[in-house]
């Protein structure tokens, strides 16, 4: 088996094919809004084709990127749903909205696109062919991670190869403005990355596959196979138990709440010493999450899948006012 064939499995992506145009809204692309009536009350859900949707990031729920397989790149630009041209056909598996207008999106080849005003465009080609699974701007840096511990990093414009030091593959990255960015992978591995120089953050006691990471002022938090969830504060590894044990594929943080979702309609959140599930009506399998506030969220996953809203448990409690 090739490493892009293992990376794909081990982000558990099912390749479907999708043709979207750029400018098409939600009637003329055939999306719709659908009120969801089942157990998991309190979204909507929004059907947006047939093509896995792998990442999905935001700045607010005006500006929120949506990416996934053969170049699909959707938006919600706080009333419908659009799709953007990519210009490839290739998987995309990673995005990061800058603000309103920039974002970043990366795939297989070795894949970075930037948006501006004018669309999206390549950047870095030829850097590496690597497939890359993360990505992860501020302002003055970008940084997307891959296969076989590539690391990709950009600034001014301009994009190189840093040799990691490791060979497991890297599927997320995150930071906080101006500081190390955090990359995790396969086999447990937490890195810590200052632009130049790389470091285990911390040695966790499971070497099992880490997909997701987020960073805010407050620490780092990781997820992974086997329901892993994992906080760390610069000094401490706390673990997040009471998720279910199903494999968790992305992590998103807003104010005090940390929010993961993952195979097997799994939806669950921390909030301080309170974990709560909010399980899907379906066995959906989701594959990222924005929070865009800590009662608004945004979840993509397989076959399309787009849900918005803030989800109610199957008695119709939830955690109350933010």
């Amino acid at each position: 088996m090739t490493m892009s064939n293992t990376v794909i499995r081990e982000a558990g992506i099912v390749a479907v094919c999708a043709c979207l145009q750029y400018g098409c809204n939600d009637i003329g692309s055939g999306f719709v809004h659908i009120q969801d009536t089942g157990v998991a009350s309190g979204w909507t859900v929004l059907s947006a084709g047939t093509a896995n949707l792998n990442a999905v990031s935001g700045v607010s729920d005006s500006a929120v990127w949506m990416v996934g397989d053969r170049g699909t790149i959707l938006k919600w630009n706080g009333v419908t749903l659009v799709a953007e041209v990519s210009g490839t056909s290739q998987n995309l598996r990673g995005v990061c909205a800058l603000d309103p207008v920039v974002a970043f999106a990366v795939g297989d080849g070795g894949l970075i696109l930037q948006r501006s005003a004018s669309g999206w465009q390549p950047v870095a080609r030829g850097v590496t062919r690597q497939v890359l699974t993360g990505v992860w701007a501020d302002a003055q840096r970008v940084v997307a991670v891959g296969s076989s511990g590539t690391v990709v990093f950009g600034t001014g414009g301009s994009y190189a190869a840093i040799p990691s030091g490791y060979a497991e593959n890297l599927l997320s990255v995150s930071g906080t403005a101006g500081g190390n960015m955090a990359i995790v992978g396969a086999l447990g591995l937490v890195l810590a990355f200052d632009g130049a120089n790389f470091s285990r953050m911390v040695t966790l006691p499971s070497a099992k596959l880490l997909a997701g990471v987020a960073a805010d002022d407050q620490g780092v938090y990781m997820v992974g196979q086997e329901g892993i969830f994992y906080s760390w504060d610069g000094t401490n590894l706390g673990t997040v138990s009471g998720c279910p044990l199903a494999p968790l594929r992305a992590v998103a943080t807003s104010g005090a709440s940390v929010w993961a979702v993952g195979w097997d309609g799994t939806v669950c959140v921390s909030s301080g010493a309170t974990v709560t599930s909010y399980p899907y009506s379906d066995a959906r399998w989701f594959n990222g999450v924005y929070a865009a506030t800590p009662a608004s969220l945004w979840v993509v996953g397989a076959s399309g899948t787009v849900l918005h809203g803030f989800p109610l448990l199957p008695d119709g409690g939830g955690l109350g006012e933010p």
